[in-house]
């Protein structure tokens, strides 16, 4: 058997491993950054809402980084749901977030679930509160009875303390029924 020695890219120490016909058996990571995050270290969340009255102006999802060990939350997506034509905003906030209803991010990885750092609130019963609205991170529009994506991959990074907001700007004829998911990890 042939030895190979190479450089650990985690602690740059000197390794050696024995492989069979003189190669070294490895995967890549080819795969998505949300999908390691899940598998190795149980970090990655899905936080969804459904709101049976969104009117325009309303904060239908929160979501604060609370970590304190310097991860960041990395949002991958958004999959928003509407029953009326209505444009959506997403926004980084301040303020303390009120009304609707405490939720807990959840772990994708159930084979070994682990509790998200975060505090969270969806609009499932009442509009959210006591937020302000800051910079606009994506806007978009959905027709009417159908879906629409806000897809980031991976590059919105929310440090400690930091707050994203989901807003229904404008509803077509009134309030109408809006749902959605938004997924995260933190690294």
């Amino acid at each position: 058997m042939a030895k190979i020695q190479y450089t650990s890219n985690e602690n740059l120490a000197e390794q050696m491993v024995q492989g069979s016909d003189g190669r070294l058996s490895v995967s890549s990571r080819s795969d998505e950054r949300s999908y390691y995050n899940s598998r190795d270290k149980q970090q990655a969340f899905s936080l969804v809402w459904s709101d049976a009255s969104s009117a325009a102006g309303d904060a239908v999802l929160y979501w604060k980084n609370t970590d304190t060990t310097g991860k960041h939350l990395v949002i991958d997506g958004i999959e928003i749901n509407s029953e009326k034509y209505a444009s959506f905003c997403m926004a980084e906030v301040t303020g303390t977030a009120a009304g609707g209803t405490a939720t807990t991010p959840v772990c994708l990885n159930r084979a070994s679930p682990r509790v998200a750092q975060a505090t969270a609130r969806t609009a499932d019963t009442t509009p959210l509160t006591g937020l302000t609205e800051g910079v606009t991170i994506d806007l978009k529009t959905c027709d009417a009875q159908s879906s629409i994506e806000m897809n980031l991959h991976d590059r919105l990074r929310i440090g400690q303390d930091g707050a994203i907001a989901i807003y229904v700007k404008t509803v077509a004829s009134g309030p109408g029924i809006t749902s959605g998911t938004i997924f995260g990890y933190y690294e």
